[in-house]
């Protein structure tokens, strides 16, 4: 549960709308009365904290220091997070032993509770570094979703109410790898599902970087783990990343990438990686001069 406590509450006091109805086949649902707009605010940055990068609590407080370059470098940070470390897993565990058979319409609601303990985590490390943030559960700020519950297609968000929050915080962190779905039901994206969120929010919002945190730097021709010496690649197409890629990046959210042309790098913190995209030179922006991806 994100915290809500006095001591917290000048960075949460941001009121935000549920999302719209769903709609097909992808829709953003903003507010035509007025308001709020990302062109009123500093240019918008998406970064995406994947398990293994935050594989224990310790890892919270590195994650405060990516995205605090970030934001000192003139950026509003969407920071989307994926459970810490085995924890996906050892809900799953504890699931089968309790129901051998796992339903669709509940295991949802069970593994989120992973991604909702870490947006309060980086939520509580963040406000503890003095960097103005506002964590939001799904339920508060949904991504709504069709499809099968285990490996939905995220459809629309309400981008208003994130774009209401930055207005008055720096930093929004939301969960990766959940939705909601027309029902009401929690929905999942599928393994790797936080990937697709990230990139999902970065063309909502029309963000001017997104950046998936491994804990990898980059996509190698091969595993650097086994072949240590082996360098990573630079620059590679959506589908070339596919190809190549060894699972760094789910499958589903680089197929979203390319059909809708988000661009974006994929490296460990504080690294360079790999930009995925388009065949043109990705752009020399970012903190201590590296390049930075950017929507396409």
């Amino acid at each position: 549960m994100v915290d809500e406590s006095p001591a917290a509450l000048h960075c949460t006091a941001a009121v935000v709308p549920r999302a719209s109805l769903l709609r097909s086949p992808l829709s953003v649902n903003r507010d035509s009365g007025g308001g709020v707009s990302l062109r009123e605010v500093r240019r918008v940055h998406v970064l995406k904290f994947g398990s293994s990068v935050l594989a224990r609590p310790a890892a919270y407080r590195l994650a405060v220091e990516e995205i605090r370059a970030e934001v000192a470098a003139g950026a509003k940070v969407v920071a989307v997070v994926s459970a810490m470390g085995d924890t996906t897993d050892d809900l799953l565990s504890a699931a089968r032993e309790v129901a051998p058979s796992l339903p669709d319409d509940l295991i949802g609601s069970l593994l989120a509770t992973g991604e909702e303990a870490s947006v309060a985590l980086l939520h509580l490390a963040l406000v503890t570094g003095r960097v103005r943030a506002v964590g939001m559960s799904f339920s508060r700020l949904p991504i709504r979703t069709r499809g099968p519950l285990r490996a939905a297609e995220p459809v629309d968000v309400d981008a208003h109410a994130i774009e209401t929050a930055l207005a008055t915080h720096d930093v929004i962190v939301l969960p990766g790898f959940v939705g909601v779905d027309a029902t009401g039901i929690t929905s999942l994206l599928g393994r790797g599902g936080s990937d697709l969120t990230a990139l999902f929010l970065a063309h909502a919002l029309g963000a001017a970087e997104v950046r998936l945190v491994k804990d990898v730097d980059g996509i190698f021709p091969a595993d650097p783990k086994r072949f240590p010496h082996v360098k990573p690649i630079r620059r590679t197409s959506w589908s070339e990343a596919r190809r190549t890629g060894a699972g760094v990046v789910q499958d589903r959210a680089l197929s979203f990438a390319e059909r809708h042309r988000v661009a974006f790098r994929v490296a460990a913190p504080g690294g360079t990686g790999t930009w995925v995209g388009r065949n043109d030179p990705p752009p020399d922006a970012g903190h201590g001069g590296e390049e930075r991806a950017r929507c396409a």
